[in-house]
């Protein structure tokens, strides 16, 4: 990770250094480096990825899919994103109104990687309630409304095509698109 710590206060920034300094975790020259380099083709990878996501977004909301998506004019918050943002991001989710449902599908795609990250220029499926949140308890996350159907899709930068159809077979091998029909 890179960023900026800023602070007024000079005996705050001491204790900032000294920290970063004792703990090793500034960045070395060559992830300084790797970060100048990638920076220069963010844009161009964030639009590739944002259109993907947009055509994923559609697809999905198409074979009926409740769809999270800010980039979908469908979505309660879609007009306050379209003011606060250059774009609607790379990361949506679905619901298939089944957990063993979801589950099948993850696994049956086969460009998707299976993992929990984000920004990446490969695409990756997951499964929040099994993966990234599964340390929260289930009534925890019932309460705060977390489908333990949820799927979510970190969209990369390859042919939209190609993603498509991968998401199609596993909808349609997993029979998601039956129950979403």
């Amino acid at each position: 990770m890179a960023g900026v710590v800023a602070v007024k206060d000079d005996s705050i920034a001491e204790k900032i250094y000294f920290t970063i300094n004792a703990t090793g975790v500034g960045l070395g020259p060559f992830d300084c480096w790797l970060l100048m380099r990638g920076v220069k083709t963010l844009a161009v990878r964030m639009d590739r990825q944002q259109a993907n996501a947009i055509q994923i977004a559609d697809f999905l909301q198409s074979h009926k899919f409740k769809v999270h998506y800010p980039g979908l004019k469908t979505h309660p918050q879609y007009e306050l994103h379209a003011k606060m943002s250059r774009g609607p991001g790379a990361v949506l989710s679905f619901e298939t109104g089944n957990v063993e449902l979801s589950e099948k599908l993850v696994e049956l795609t086969r460009l998707w990687g299976i993992s929990v990250s984000f920004g990446c220029v490969n695409s990756l499926i997951s499964m929040p309630c099994r993966m990234s949140h599964a340390s929260i308890p289930a009534e925890v996350r019932a309460a705060r409304a977390m489908p333990e159907d949820l799927i979510r899709l970190c969209v990369g930068i390859e042919d939209v095509d190609d993603l498509l159809e991968d998401l199609y077979h596993a909808l349609t091998a997993s029979g998601a698109l039956k129950l979403a029909n």
